[in-house]
């Protein structure tokens, strides 16, 4: 069985970029277009999940692997860390009901006081529902609606597989043609959906995936002789760049999964110099690591802020520069961009510290007990070929 080893390390570059996006310091990187705009990786990820769930799950599910197995494996892949992480963010606000330490608050509002994190919306985090329009704005963990939306988006493939069998292909058009007509009508943010219309994009993004990976093991030889070698490589990750750029929240964002599935299936033969480099130890790290920087970076930025607030609370020293953005004052950390620099190398070296830990004695442990848990693990289709289950 052959593991696809670049795209788990795009994966990783992935989660970085959008770590990026989230944080806001006054460094000479902000401004870039492709950060800005960094938020459509997250699209990215939907597709390589629909492209490795088809490739691990399709022809067993099929074959009788059970959709209660799959669908257990895949909640012991994404809940663990995610419960985690909501309980820490819940854990900092209990903490400021404590009166000895409420003055150390650098927030005007009381713990639990506003919408986004009323306890309600605790349970919808708990039972995986946030992403599915319960509210107008995100919960907690920011980033966890595609998490939530996610999982939905599992069940949608299993019951249109195992009720359409082979004509699960329509279902798939349908997503491909029809999602990216929905989310446009629906979504004044265009492809930006995330807490209300996510489960959408999720669906979208993820059929993207299956399509790839039913194209590429069907039609590997010929795809092989146009889409293998250093020169598609680069030119994909060359368009992808540029998509990205230019695309934002506009209409053009609607596209993004069809970008991103020909980086995916680009990338898939492994057969260029961009691949090499994809294979080298500290890329392939990330890739292993890519789900705790996802999960984890919201909270250390939020941490990184507070460190900010703080400083100007308690040490009178100037931390933030406010910039006006989206018809709002916004702070960025830091007042000279070498300021904004050093906070961003220390934020991407924090979170790649905290998601090796989160990997290695949340993430890991959570998914062999889980597997233990639900059995052996049916034999692959003879010629199946894999990347590591993200």
């Amino acid at each position: 069985m052959q593991r696809f080893v670049a795209l788990d390390s795009w994966r990783g570059i992935a989660a970085c970029l959008v770590a990026l996006y989230h944080f806001d310091a006054t460094s000479h990187v902000y401004g870039l277009s492709l950060l800005r705009h960094a938020w459509l990786f997250v699209d990215l990820f939907f597709v390589l999940s629909g492209f490795v769930i088809a490739a691990n799950y399709q022809e067993r599910l099929l074959a009788g692997y059970g959709a209660g197995r799959f669908l257990l494996l895949r909640l012991g892949r994404l809940y663990p860390l995610h419960f985690v992480m909501l309980a820490l963010f819940v854990a900092c606000k209990a903490l400021l009901l404590i009166p000895a330490l409420a003055p150390i608050s650098t927030s005007a509002a009381a713990p639990f006081s506003t919408p986004n994190e009323a306890p309600g919306t605790i349970l919808a985090n708990l039972l995986l529902v946030q992403s599915l329009h319960l509210y107008e704005f995100h919960t907690w963990n920011a980033q966890s609606w595609s998490i939530s939306a996610e999982f939905y988006t599992y069940i949608v493939f299993v019951a249109c597989l195992l009720a359409l069998r082979r004509h699960a292909w329509i279902a798939l058009l349908a997503a491909l043609l029809g999602a990216p007509l929905l989310i446009g009508m629906l979504s004044y943010r265009n492809l930006a959906a995330d807490y209300d219309w996510g489960l959408l994009r999720s669906i979208y993004g993820f059929a993207a995936g299956v399509a790839i990976w039913n194209a590429y093991q069907r039609w590997r030889a010929p795809l092989g002789r146009w889409l293998s070698g250093s020169a598609a490589e680069w030119g994909a990750i060359i368009l992808m760049c540029a998509f990205v750029s230019v695309a934002g929240k506009t209409v053009l964002s609607l596209a993004a999964p069809y970008v991103f599935g020909l980086l995916v299936l680009v990338f898939a033969f492994e057969s260029g110099s961009a691949s090499a480099i994809l294979r080298l130890r500290p890329l392939v790290f990330l890739g292993v690591v890519s789900y705790s920087i996802y999960m984890t970076h919201v909270f250390i930025m939020k941490r990184f802020m507070d460190a900010g607030r703080a400083l100007e609370k308690f040490a009178q020293v100037d931390a933030f520069t406010q910039r006006e953005m989206y018809g709002q004052e916004v702070k960025f950390l830091g007042i000279e961009p070498w300021q904004g620099d050093l906070a961003t190398l220390a934020y991407l070296a924090a979170v790649l510290a905290v998601s090796y830990f989160t990997f290695r004695w949340i993430e890991q442990p959570a998914r062999d007990w889980v597997r233990s848990r639900v059995g052996r693990r049916a034999p692959a289709p003879a010629g199946a070929l894999r990347m590591k289950p993200g």
